[in-house]
């Protein structure tokens, strides 16, 4: 999303290649979050920021309100029956057709926004390309969001809160005997997540797994929100896994719910192509990171996204520039030279 990305002046950038509508100041920068030397005082100020709140809120919100009032109570949940499986299935479905429709709506069906916050001029809508199921752009991707995404998504749902009704996984952490910890699972799960998003984004990099799945992703360079959940059966079952840090940590199923919530959903927001959700020209709610944007356009780079430098600390980050652009260059061809000695071989 666009929560995290702080910028830094510079003479250069990816406009004198004639590619963008718009982006934010360049160079990109990383929160000040989990970074070397220690900046406390700034990184306290950033994770109660208004931007990092509002980024957040609202699928803490959806979680809350999924635990309380759309989920089924968990002693029905320690044996597997069709009945409340489908339930959380026809949840999920619901969810995800709401966030990703209505951010398709709001952006490219009605237009309210135009293109301002816009990086790419171009729109998601893209008809007669046969890369594409029924050689649309939005229909493809709304197959793989609603029938892999969310069958996968509600896979690990069932699993869980069948582990929890058979008091299989730490349960749990009670906001009235533990309200810090309680909040701060909120605050720190998104700094996780991208943690382990990088991780799982390289190996999908992978030159065989690219070509089995992660292909079906990057097929999309223009983006729309259809186009953050949609992805082959295995990166869901990868991209997904990040929620397995339940089983391990004491939390609660609330946190579970926005944790999977905010990897779900949250990628329809993180894939909008727009920096944010504006009202009356007001930026009010970050969405696409540019820095991510940069990786479906270069491809070999920006793994992960700006809350945690995973990039940097791996020499693998676009930071936007002109200079950053012709490194990725230079790595992608150094690569395809090493391919090509060794098939002479």
């Amino acid at each position: 999303m666009a929560s995290g990305e702080t910028a830094v002046p510079v003479s250069g950038d990816e406009t004198k290649n004639a590619t963008w509508h718009h982006h934010p100041e360049l160079p990109l920068g990383n929160v000040p979050v989990f970074v070397w030397p220690l900046r406390l005082i700034e990184a306290f100020k950033y994770i109660f920021s208004r931007e990092y709140i509002l980024v957040i809120g609202p699928f803490i919100a959806t979680g809350a309100l999924s635990w309380y009032f759309l989920q089924p109570a968990i002693e029905t949940c320690a044996t597997f029956e069709l009945g409340w499986i489908t339930w959380l299935f026809v949840r999920n479905f619901l969810l995800i057709f709401i966030v990703a429709g209505g951010l398709h709506l709001y952006f490219y069906v009605f237009k309210v926004q135009g293109t301002d916050r816009k990086y790419d001029a171009q729109t998601p809508t893209l008809k007669d390309t046969p890369r594409f199921f029924m050689n649309n752009q939005v229909w493809d991707n709304m197959l793989y969001t609603l029938c892999s995404g969310v069958t996968v998504w509600t896979a690990y749902e069932v699993f869980y809160f069948w582990a929890v009704a058979n008091n299989l996984v730490p349960y749990y952490l009670d906001v009235r005997t533990h309200p810090i910890s309680f909040v701060a699972m909120f605050l720190l799960i998104p700094f996780w997540s991208s943690f382990h998003f990088h991780f799982v984004h390289r190996l999908l990099h992978w030159r065989p797994l690219f070509k089995f799945a992660h292909g079906v992703h990057h097929r999309n360079v223009s983006l729309g929100p259809w186009s953050g959940f949609s992805m082959h059966p295995l990166e869901h079952l990868l991209y997904l896994s990040t929620v397995l840090i339940h089983i391990v940590l004491p939390t609660h199923p609330i946190h579970f719910l926005f944790h999977m919530q905010w990897q779900a959903m949250g990628a329809s927001a993180s894939h909008s192509g727009y920096e944010y959700l504006t009202i009356r020209g007001v930026p009010v709610m970050g969405m696409t990171s540019f820095h991510h944007q940069l990786h479906h356009k270069h491809l070999d780079c920006n793994y992960g996204n700006p809350l945690v430098a995973t990039d940097k600390w791996f020499d693998c980050d676009h930071n936007g520039t002109t200079e950053a652009t012709a490194q990725v260059r230079q790595r992608q061809l150094a690569r395809a030279e090493a391919r090509r000695q060794k098939a002479a071989l």
